[in-house]
C-alpha cells in the first residue's frame, strides 16, 4: 500500500529515531481509523525498517458495552488475517476509578498499564500508539485552558523512554482527516467510537466546538499549536538535562521524608527550582498534576522568606516544612 502518507510516516520515524533494526513492536489498536492506519503502515514498513516482530494489543475499557466488544472482535479478525500476534484484555473502568482522576485520565492510566504489561509479556522493545497531529493540538489546548507548566504545554512527546521501553507516535505529524481520506479511498474498514461525539468529555468539546471556532482566525491552528509545542520541547529538554540527577545530588531520604538543602536549592535558576520541587513532590507520593501557578508562587516565597518551623501543603497530602537549613517533604 505505498501512499504518500506512508512515506511521511517513514520520515517521522527516521527523524525522531523511533525504531531500530531488530525491534519487536507492540502496536496499540482500538479499531479506529488512526490505529488501523498505524497497523497498516508499520506492517508495510516492517522489512524496510528491519523490524523483528509486530504484535497487536487491544484493551476493552467496558465503557460502551456491546459496541466496544465488537471493536475488539474487529481488531482480532484483522490480526488473524494478517497473521500477527494479538493480546487483548477487558476491564470494567467503573471499578478502576482513581482518586482525583477523571474518566478520561483513569482510562489513560489503565491503558498504559495494560500496554506495558503486554510489552513485557511479548518482550517488546517498543510500544507504538496512533496519536496524530490532532491529538497533540487538542492536548495542548486542553492544558493551556486548564493552566499548565512548560512540561504540560509541550504536550505529547513523539518518543518517550520508560525504562527499557520506548513509546512512539509514528502518526505524530499526520492529521486525522487525511488518514480517514486515505483509508476511505482504499476502501479500508475501521470502527468509530460513539463516545467521540459526546459533549460530556472535555476533549470532545475541544475537538467539536473550540478548535473549529478558533480555526476561523487561523485555519492552520492545529499545526501552529504543534509547532509551538515543538519549539518549547527543545527548551524543556534543555532544562530537563540540566536538572538530570540534580535532585539525587541535593536531596536525601530521612525516615520516610525527603530533605533538600536550602542553600543548594536557592542558588539554582527558578526554572530548575521548579523541576527539583516537582521531582521531590513526586518522590514523596504527591500529585504533581495538581500543581498550579499559585503553588509555585507560594513555594518561591517559602524558599526565600519563611522562618524555621513554617510549613505549606502541596497536592497529594504532602506537607513541606522549613527547618533551619532544609525543606522537608513528608506525607501528612
Amino acid at each position: 500500500m505505498p501512499t504518500n502518507l506512508i512515506e511521511r510516516v517513514l520520515k517521522t520515524i527516521r527523524n525522531y529515531e523511533m525504531l531500530k533494526p531488530g525491534d519487536t513492536v507492540l502496536i496499540a489498536v482500538s479499531g479506529g481509523p488512526d490505529s488501523i492506519f498505524l497497523l497498516q503502515a508499520l506492517a508495510h514498513l516492517k522489512n524496510k525498517l528491519k523490524l523483528n516482530k509486530l504484535v497487536v494489543c487491544n484493551l476493552d475499557h467496558g465503557i460502551r458495552g456491546k459496541e466496544s466488544s465488537e471493536d475488539s472482535l474487529f481488531v482480532k479478525k484483522i490480526t488473524e488475517y494478517s497473521d500477527l500476534g494479538y493480546i487483548h484484555k477487558k476491564i470494567d473502568l467503573s471499578k478502576k476509578r482513581s482518586k482525583g482522576l477523571s474518566t478520561e485520565e483513569t482510562a489513560r492510566e489503565e491503558r498504559y498499564k495494560f500496554f506495558k504489561d503486554a510489552a513485557r509479556a511479548v518482550k517488546a522493545d517498543v510500544i507504538a500508539t496512533g496519536h496524530t497531529l490532532d491529538d497533540q493540538a487538542e492536548t495542548i489546548l486542553m492544558r493551556v485552558i486548564k493552566g499548565a507548566s512548560l512540561k504540560g504545554v509541550v504536550g505529547i512527546s513523539p518518543v518517550r523512554e520508560e525504562g527499557s521501553l520506548r513509546i512512539i507516535r509514528p502518526l505524530f505529524e499526520l492529521e486525522k482527516a487525511e488518514i480517514e481520506k486515505d483509508l476511505d479511498k482504499r476502501g479500508v474498514e475501521y470502527r468509530i467510537d460513539s463516545t467521540n461525539a459526546e459533549g460530556i468529555y472535555f476533549r470532545n468539546v475541544i475537538r467539536r466546538d473550540i478548535i473549529p471556532y478558533l480555526e476561523k482566525y487561523n485555519p492552520r491552528l492545529k499545526r501552529a499549536l504543534c509547532s509551538m509545542a515543538e519549539h518549547l520541547r527543545e527548551d524543556f529538554e534543555f532544562i530537563n538535562e540540566a536538572k538530570s540527577g540534580l535532585l539525587g545530588h541535593l536531596a536525601r531520604s530521612k525516615g520516610g521524608s525527603l530533605e533538600i538543602k536550602l542553600k543548594d536549592l536557592a542558588i539554582q535558576p527558578k526554572a530548575l527550582q521548579k523541576e527539583i520541587v516537582r521531582d521531590a513532590l513526586e518522590k514523596s507520593g504527591g500529585e504533581v498534576k495538581r500543581l498550579n501557578f499559585r503553588h509555585w508562587k507560594e513555594m518561591e516565597q517559602f524558599i526565600k522568606h519563611k522562618r524555621r518551623g513554617s510549613s505549606m501543603d502541596l497536592p497529594g497530602d504532602i506537607r513541606v516544612t522549613r527547618t533551619t537549613s532544609s525543606l522537608v517533604f513528608r506525607s501528612r
